[in-house]
């Protein structure tokens, strides 16, 4: 196992004179940093573009590539022009007062821009249109949010997650694709996995578990091809996470793209390596090489620094 000189950052208060000082002095970044500057999710790329503004490699994606994918429409666009399924769909621009209803009941609810499920809960399921009112109303008012809201058909087959680590262009490895298992989630509920499972210990949805998923061998290589091309397309680096959703006929169509995905022990990324046989320190270490790999340097030892959430926040 490669042996690294690690110095860690996590005081956002001073993250941009530290980081400063060290340029130039150090080989490599390792962008623990997945809930945005000062732990603002709005503020992701922005850790990303410091680096680059200060010449610092770093581990993980750009902060155009952070841009791209924090717009789940733009990402849908991209989707659909390569033949990538998606949900049917529509938005409602902010200052919509009134807007037609293209797709049929039931449909879900959830803020255009965001990560980390914000917005999306039990109550951004609609089955018709009272609650599709009382869904938008609860993101604009409750929430506060003054953006764009992506209104899609629900899907309701098998819930999935698709991990990558590497580059295309060099080397990678696809994990073990995961599935969201509701068997203990009461069955008067929506099978989504939104904030409650993430966020919320005594709801109903935290017992939500990731399962190695059990899918047909065409239907895992069509979705792992697709991956990869919205890897290269987006341009993706090093490590990102795909979401997906069969519909009722079982045709799968992709959610989302998360190319800095949550670096905590139980996250989906951290699950999928578990399954395929890696432990944590592992992940983090194939992690880094794709990086060094990209970049083309090995050094022994790497001076390396790590830059996570504040918390002083």
């Amino acid at each position: 196992m490669q042996e690294y000189n690690f110095t860690y950052l996590s005081n956002h208060n001073t993250i941009i004179p530290d980081l400063s000082k060290l340029s130039g002095k150090v080989d490599l970044v390792l962008n623990l940093c997945d809930e945005g500057y000062n732990n603002d999710p709005r503020k992701e790329l922005h850790i990303p573009a410091l680096l680059e503004m200060l010449d610092l490699s770093y581990t993980g994606s750009s902060s155009q590539c952070l841009a791209f994918c924090y717009d789940k429409s733009l990402v849908r666009g991209v989707a659909k022009e390569m033949d990538i399924p998606v949900p049917e769909a529509f938005f409602i621009e902010p200052d919509d007062a009134s807007f037609n209803l293209p797709i049929c009941f039931p449909v879900l609810v959830k803020p255009n821009f965001g990560d980390s499920s914000f917005g999306i809960t039990q109550q951004s399921v609609a089955n018709n249109h009272e609650q599709l009112i009382n869904a938008i109303s609860m993101i604009r008012e409750r929430l506060g949010y003054d953006k764009p809201i992506l209104v899609e058909e629900l899907l309701t087959g098998k819930d999935l997650s698709v991990g990558i680590i590497g580059n295309p262009l060099t080397s990678y490895t696809v994990l073990p694709v995961t599935e969201e298992d509701y068997s203990e989630v009461p069955e008067d509920l929506p099978r989504i996995c939104g904030y409650e499972a993430k966020w919320l210990p005594d709801s109903p949805y935290y017992k939500i578990k990731s399962v190695p998923a059990n899918l047909t061998e065409a239907e895992e290589k069509f979705i792992v091809e697709c991956c990869m091309k919205l890897f290269e397309r987006l341009e993706c680096r090093d490590y990102s996470r795909f979401d997906w959703r069969l519909d009722a006929n079982g045709q799968p169509k992709l959610l989302e793209v998360n190319p800095n995905p949550g670096w905590c022990w139980d996250g989906h990324l951290a699950k999928m390596a578990k399954f395929g046989g890696m432990s944590y320190v592992d992940m983090l270490q194939d992690i880094i090489q794709a990086a060094e790999l990209r970049l083309d340097f090995f050094r022994v030892p790497s001076p390396i620094v790590c830059v996570k959430e504040s918390v002083a926040a």
